[in-house]
């Protein structure tokens, strides 16, 4: 007994030896690290010089606060570690602008560099790699002193709250390869009672987030994308919209101009496209394979902007080690998505292709025509209310029924549907669930056969894709979402930080004014111009019936006929439908290739035209005259060699009655009937695009808006680039600098928009304008349409130049020559559209 108790003494006695010498020690070795940073110190190269430097920016009243650019030597602190950030701030506003988020920072477009300052600095170190071989604290503390005594140098006055001698720090803590995921911020005042700071202690207080930042980051995000999901409803409803409109009718395409109201929901069918053609399977495969490529890509950023903030700052810039693992991991299995999407959707379109295009097989034939013409309702948001309502009464139905495994599926679906509901995301869900039907049936058309002894392998393959088109449906969905969330975040965040510092931006907000209004505006009028050109043209189908029947029963009148040249001599014609006859063409190409030899009346690259009057003197006879040749003569000299022509136009036109001449006009209204009560009126998607996008005057394209806008904001940012080259004076930001520059501001805005102002015509010029061309396409005429104003710059040059220099004055033969065989050979025309002059 007396042993062992003499054994337990011992041992707690040497166990508390063990703890007294362990103690000692590492005070030791922490006095002599602390002995050693005492002594390890760094100065300032040429301190008098940057600390002039630095005041310069101190009293700049738009500095808030300065970032301190160091470096040891030829070496960047960012080689030891570039993972905190040192400034001088200002109290009044400067620690409010070094606090903010980097993620908002980000967002922001790093707007807040107009209140920053940089300084750059050289240290110097007071022994050899002393401060290199401090660690990250004792490197901090050591520059931490240095820039505190550096912004009081020379200064034995007390500092005012404004221009303390405050050095703040932002250390960003990684976890993942250098990924930035928390910040530490804490400042250090200079204290003018104690001499010594202690720099310590003030790291050791780190700066806390307000409650409201961590919040606003949620309901900034929360906005975004409910606005994200508003828009991708609107594109979505969109490209429906327009795949309703384009019809095939007796082998022409149209174009529904009337409003499409629908009273299908869900799924419903289209009329087939019998003039679809296989090259469309190729088509789809290369629009899957963009579309996954390119929204993948924008996603994965998306993704990485807002996860990875830091990387992404653009002042002052973070220079990373390592990429994040999380990034390449996340690019590494989108590269194998991708890569596994394309290879079935590539190998899905061409097994179609090869079908559609040999005729193998008329069930697939069938199926997948009528797989590609399926069609969703769109989406509407009041509707969302109706579906959750509906859903909700389903489950309380199964509970009063006791239908444990329908109630079991539809609560654990629940949250799902309340989410989307809440976001806005109930028209994502429909469009993407509609995305990857329509893929799981092109799949299983092209693969899966249905033969039952294939039933266990098409069983398994057809599990394998529905996973595919799921997995690509949602991935193209949640990414688009992501794209556009990530837009709204930014213009919120710019936004929300430009209202927060508005009397720091007063200049810029005023000019801005105008320019916005204008933006709006041209936005407006697009929009306008959508509505009103197809209501105009409904109006005037009565009015044109009666002007072609005015026009083909009138007693004279006037004939255009417009001769097109291109590269190397080819000629085409387009004529109206009183001259549409093999004859008259050929007398008109050998007309032209005569009058090309005579002296001023060669055709050059482009598009002219010549003019026939004619005048009825009884029901059988016809007078036909040359009012206008091509070369603008009213009397032209060679006017005989035009006879053989008018002589052929004035049997055509003896030789035929009304009747006939309406029978060859062209077709512009087509009604379109989807039952009872619901029908449509079309016309030729070629003349409606013209009308809608190109006709001077009255149309207004996409592209014409996106240029104008580019102009304005160009000129936008030169004037606000002009009012920065002074922005560090108190005069940027005051309010009687806003009033004297305003009217220099709205002048400049009112003559840069002069020129670049959409014209809105009224309903009666534009309903003159849209007559003409309408007229014109149902007379026949297409160049207008199809070929517009020839703009051939360099080969319009070598034609003038160099095309019949060595014309003939006496070639009256060769038209003989050439009349003389129009009847039997034909010479003169080579086929129905071109002709290549000798």
């Amino acid at each position: 007994m007396i042993n062992r108790g003499s054994h337990q003494f011992t041992c707690g006695w040497i166990i508390i030896c063990c703890i007294w010498l362990s103690f000692n020690l590492m005070t030791t070795i922490q006095a002599n690290k602390d002995q050693y940073q005492k002594f390890c110190h760094v100065k300032i190269q040429d301190e008098h010089k940057a600390y002039k430097k630095f005041k310069d920016l101190q009293m700049s009243d738009s500095v808030k606060l300065i970032f301190f650019q160091l470096q040891i030597g030829n070496d960047s602190l960012i080689l030891y570690d570039s993972t905190f950030q040192l400034a001088w701030i200002k109290n009044n506003l400067g620690k409010a602008i070094f606090t903010l988020p980097t993620s908002f920072i980000e967002m922001s477009l790093s707007l807040y560099t107009i209140f920053i300052g940089s300084l750059n600095i050289t240290l110097i170190d007071s022994k050899h790699n002393c401060f290199k071989n401090s660690d990250r604290k004792g490197r901090t503390n050591i520059l931490m002193q240095t820039l505190m005594n550096f912004t009081q140098f020379g200064s034995n006055e007390t500092c005012n709250n404004k221009y303390c001698s405050t050095i703040c720090e932002r250390h960003f803590l990684g976890n993942d390869d250098n990924f930035f995921d928390k910040i530490m911020i804490t400042c250090c005042q200079k204290d003018h009672h104690n001499p010594q700071t202690d720099v310590g202690y003030c790291l050791f207080n780190n700066e806390q987030p307000h409650f409201y930042v961590p919040l606003s980051k949620f309901f900034i995000i929360i906005l975004s994308l409910c606005l994200a999901g508003i828009v991708m409803n609107k594109i979505f409803n969109w490209f429906l919209d327009s795949a309703q409109r384009y019809r095939s009718i007796d082998s022409t395409c149209v174009c529904i101009i009337s409003n499409i109201s629908r009273y299908d929901f869900g799924y419903f069918c289209l009329p087939e496209d019998r003039n679809s053609s296989p090259i469309m399977h190729l088509t789809h495969c290369i629009k899957f394979i963009l579309s996954a490529i390119i929204i993948s890509a924008l996603g994965y950023q998306s993704v990485a902007m807002q996860r990875f903030a830091p990387m992404y700052t653009i002042y002052p810039r973070m220079t990373l080690k390592l990429y994040p693992r999380f990034l390449i991991q996340a690019a590494i299995v989108l590269g194998v998505l991708n890569g596994l999407w394309i290879l079935v959707i590539v190998a899905a379109d061409l097994k179609l292709y090869y079908c559609a295009k040999r005729n193998k097989s008329q069930r697939l034939q069938q199926h997948d025509i009528s797989q590609r013409r399926r069609c969703i309702s769109q989406n509407n948001f009041d509707v969302s209310y109706f579906q959750v309502e509906r859903y909700l009464y389903d489950i309380i139905d199964d509970l009063k029924s006791m239908h444990i495994i329908k109630l079991i599926v539809d609560l654990i679906a629940l949250p799902f549907i309340l989410i989307t509901f809440s976001l806005g995301l109930f028209g994502a869900y429909r469009c993407g669930i509609f995305i990857a039907e329509g893929l799981t049936i092109r799949f299983r058309t092209a693969f899966l056969s249905g033969r039952p002894t294939y039933q266990l392998c098409s069983f398994i393959m057809s599990i394998f894709f529905s996973s595919v088109a799921f997995v690509y449906a949602g991935f193209m969905i949640i990414f688009s979402l992501l794209t556009l969330q990530i837009i709204f975040r930014i213009i919120i965040t710019t936004s929300a930080f430009v209202i927060s510092f508005a009397s720091h931006f007063l200049l810029i907000i005023i000019m801005a004014i105008p320019f916005v209004h204008y933006a709006v505006q041209s936005i407006d009028a697009y929009n306008k111009s959508d509505q009103i050109i197809p209501n105009r043209i409904i109006q005037l189908q009565q009015t044109l019936d009666q002007d072609i029947d005015q026009m083909l029963q009138a007693d004279q009148g006037n004939l255009d006929v417009y001769i097109a040249t291109t590269f190397r001599g080819m000629v085409s014609i387009d004529l109206p439908e009183m001259l549409q006859e093999d004859d008259i063409q050929s007398h008109i190409k050998c007309y032209i290739q005569w009058l090309d030899h005579k002296p001023n009346h060669q055709i050059t690259d482009g598009i002219s035209k010549f003019t026939i009057t004619y005048k009825r003197l009884s029901s059988r006879v016809v007078e036909v005259d040359l009012l206008q040749c091509i070369n603008g003569c009213s009397q032209c000299p060679f006017q005989y060699g035009a006879q053989p022509l008018l002589n052929c136009i004035q049997q055509h036109l003896q030789s035929k009655n009304v009747d006939y001449f309406k029978s060859r006009l062209t077709s512009v209204y087509y009604t379109i009937e989807n039952g009872p009560g619901d029908s449509h009126i079309a016309i030729p998607v070629q003349l409606y695009q013209y009308l809608r996008y190109y006709l001077p005057q009255i149309s207004i394209t996409m592209g014409r808006i996106f240029f104008n806008l580019i102009i304005i904001a160009i000129i936008m940012a030169i004037l606000v680039f002009t009012a920065m080259l002074d922005y560090r004076t108190t005069a940027f930001t005051s309010l009687n600098s806003v009033i004297a520059d305003f009217p220099a501001i709205y002048v400049t805005a009112l003559l840069s928009f002069r020129n670049l102002q959409v014209t809105q015509l009224k309903e009666e010029e534009i309903d003159k304008i849209l007559l003409v061309r309408i007229l014109q396409y149902r007379r026949g005429y297409r160049f207008f349409c199809t070929k517009g104003i020839h703009f051939q710059p360099f080969v319009q040059w070598i034609n003038m130049t160099f095309l019949h220099v060595n014309y003939s004055q006496d070639s009256d033969h060769t038209l003989s020559e050439s009349n003389s065989h129009i009847n039997n050979e034909k010479t003169c025309l080579l086929n129905d559209e071109n002709y290549t002059l000798n």
